[in-house]
């Protein structure tokens, strides 16, 4: 039996958050998964080192006068692998058109809008469920078929990848070694760079930390500038902009543990397991459901907004005003609790 899983989104930690729904549809059916993601996300090799991932697919997935060539590129590419189950973990059509014109037999996916004329009619979502983030999405859609997800696994395991030759360029900094991921292109995500700094002080004097690696990508502020100058012992800092994705992926692993905002980087510690402090702005701190992270929420946070009014998302608050509430204290204070437990 062979099967492809979609998930079209370029954003990085998306992919991440729907690897234990396509690790459940490999568990499922006792055989490894090819899996079709965007190709901007240049993640190939890592994800396909995997021990339920056998091959990964990249198309972009464009819109417009793209459309039809992307489409085109990814038909003939699965009518040449000859796959028996197709598993679309969204709403999109065109992964559902090419499955349809590469001849899969049973293709699975949400049913809403378009893509419901090409999908299995027994197994589908409603447009209400576009309310609801991505992980309840998805689990939703899996339930109907039995597919039940266990979270509390690891999900990205770096072991196959040959990252040696990566780890010896860092490997004479002192250490605990620790990851920041501070910023994000939504500002209602984004915890102040000097909280940061602050936090980088204290445990680097309660020796939690001796060296961190800021993950920073936005280029319109600088953000590991703003984190640097602000603190006490701006020799303790990495700048990690230049790394590309798979390497930062491997420097989270190499780290003890992992604090950042609700973004990208913060799916990718939870997949790998990693002790992972997430900071929620005026977000839905449900969406990621990975075992090892601690979800620091402001005391304004309410449950009103996991369910958007007309899709996920719709109803947050746009500014920064609702992380900005979280002190440094907080985020402290639970981080060294949570490590001392580990000690005793």
């Amino acid at each position: 039996m062979k099967i492809c899983i979609f998930y079209s989104s370029p954003k990085l930690g998306d992919i991440f958050l729907q690897l234990p729904f396509i690790k459940a549809i490999s568990e499922k059916y006792k055989t490894k998964v090819t899996i079709c993601i965007n190709k901007h996300l240049n993640i190939k090799k890592i994800l396909k080192g995997q021990d339920y991932i056998e091959d990964v697919i990249e198309n972009y997935f464009r819109r417009g006068s793209y459309f039809f060539l992307d489409l085109y590129k990814l038909t003939s590419e699965l009518r040449n692998k000859n796959f028996d189950y197709a598993f679309i973990l969204e709403k999109t059509k065109g992964p559902a058109l090419a499955c349809k014109f590469a001849k899969i037999k049973k293709i699975y996916g949400f049913g809403i809008g378009s893509q419901k004329y090409f999908v299995n009619y027994k197994f589908r979502l409603n447009k209400n469920d576009l309310r609801y983030n991505y992980t309840k999405q998805s689990k939703k859609f899996l339930d109907q078929m039995d597919i039940n997800v266990n979270f509390d696994k690891k999900f990205l395991n770096l072991k196959n990848i040959d990252n040696k030759a990566f780890y010896e360029k860092f490997d004479k900094l002192p250490k605990p070694w620790v990851c920041f991921a501070v910023d994000s292109s939504e500002t209602n995500r984004i915890w102040p760079q000097k909280y940061f700094s602050l936090l980088a002080d204290k445990l680097i004097e309660k020796k939690f930390a001796k060296t961190i690696f800021v993950i920073n990508s936005q280029d319109h502020v600088n953000y590991f500038e703003n984190v640097v100058i602000n603190s006490k012992n701006n020799e303790g800092f990495i700048d990690c902009k230049k790394f590309n994705r798979s390497e930062i992926i491997n420097i989270i692993d190499f780290c003890e543990y992992f604090v950042g905002i609700d973004s990208g980087p913060s799916c990718v510690a939870g997949a790998l397991q990693k002790k992972t402090f997430c900071i929620f702005g005026a977000t839905d701190a449900t969406l990621p459901q990975f075992k090892s992270m601690i979800k620091i929420k402001s005391k304004n946070y309410t449950e009103d907004r996991e369910i958007g009014i007309k899709r996920c998302g719709d109803n947050f608050a746009q500014d920064n005003t609702e992380v900005m509430t979280i002190k440094v204290e907080d985020v402290y204070d639970t981080i060294k609790l949570k490590l001392k437990e580990n000690i005793n």
